[in-house]
């Protein structure tokens, strides 16, 4: 049943492709274009450098620094924080990369890999700052806090996800790192599946970009609000551009972006689909852990708003709004993992 209905939607979309071929292609111009400009000069150095990291052993040095947080924090184990800082710092789909890259060298299980796609895949501070915040938004207040609401989400989603069962995780000695395979080898390896990678996502962006805005130009009274929804659950970027431009409050559009941003959009869950395919990862708990990201970050640039009503100008105008929120949240999120920290002590099966 399923791949009758899959060949159903193939045959649909094939036929709108040919009956639109005109805006198909402009639409692909156009894509690729953007992934000629942006994606690959942002992105491409991250996919060699972080494979470079990863292939090389330096995810075992990351973990040790951040092994008293891993744990206790999120229920995976240390050599995760790899894949949690570059998920965080470089963008989509890196974290998604970064994971996969663990599991296939054995840093991580199977069950801890799923779990890191659900919060370790983020949009990175340069997209959400530069491109939102100063461009669409005309400060890096805006962008700043965007991204302090982004970042403290996909930490509440760990820790969410750290009260699921968990299985104990002894990675092998033999780890890939080990002094016998050489640079050479590493950055062999790493360069074909950075190029390999970098295709994957250039091309997801190309389909899904022509496939959405056909489909959107093809229901007349989808337009305003809807039709900048609509878009971001397709597309994030061409989404936030369209919220960004709204007739409503600033602070109604500030909640949607940080929603759209957080769910990323079809598009880089096709991405994902793509980098993870060969890994064998399940993608259910990456789905729930973006749905949820994208609730908890409109939450709270929701909450930040509000609270920004009831601080001094100077304050909300100068950016230190923004840190003073980061801080807050980080307070909150470790008084929270502290008492998930004790009731995943107290259940008798737990991982702790």
């Amino acid at each position: 049943m399923k791949r009758k209905l899959f060949h159903l939607a193939v045959i649909f979309i094939l036929t709108v492709t040919v009956v639109f071929s005109e805006s198909v292609i402009a639409y692909a111009r156009e894509a690729l274009k953007l992934c000629y400009e942006v994606i690959i000069p942002t992105l491409f150095p991250f996919f060699v450098c972080s494979g470079l990291l990863v292939y090389s052993g330096f995810a075992g040095t990351l973990s040790k620094i951040l092994r008293p947080v891993m744990r206790p924090l999120f229920g995976v184990g240390e050599n995760g924080a790899g894949a949690f800082v570059l998920g965080l710092l470089s963008g989509y789909p890196l974290g998604a990369v970064t994971v996969c890259q663990l599991y296939e060298n054995r840093y991580i299980s199977k069950r801890e890999g799923e779990r890191l796609l659900a919060f370790c895949n983020n949009s990175g501070p340069l997209f959400i700052m530069g491109a939102v915040g100063v461009s669409m938004y005309s400060g890096i207040t805006a962008g700043l806090m965007l991204y302090c609401a982004h970042a403290a989400a996909a930490v509440t989603v760990g820790v969410i996800f750290r009260l699921f069962s968990q299985e104990p995780y002894i990675p092998p000695a033999d780890l890939p790192s080990s002094p016998d395979r050489s640079l050479a080898a590493v950055y062999s390896q790493v360069m074909e599946n950075s190029v390999k990678s970098i295709l994957t996502v250039c091309g997801s962006v190309v389909f899904f970009s022509c496939l959405s805005r056909t489909m959107l130009d093809m229901v007349p009274r989808l337009e305003g609000m809807w039709y900048a929804i609509a878009s971001g659950l397709v597309e994030f970027s061409t989404g936030t551009a369209a919220v960004s431009s709204l007739d409503i409050s600033r602070a109604a559009r500030l909640v949607l972006t940080s929603a759209i941003v957080g769910f990323s959009g079809f598009s880089v869950h096709a991405q994902v689909m793509g980098v993870t395919a060969s890994s064998g990862l399940s993608l259910k708990p990456y789905i729930i852990g973006k749905i949820l990201h994208g609730i908890i970050a409109a939450f709270y640039t929701w909450a930040a708003l509000w609270a920004s009503k009831y601080l001094p100008a100077g304050v909300r105008s100068g950016g230190i709004f923004a840190g003073a929120a980061l801080v807050a949240g980080a307070a909150a999120l470790i008084a929270l993992a502290g008492f998930v920290y004790r009731l995943g002590r107290s259940v008798k099966h737990g991982d702790t």
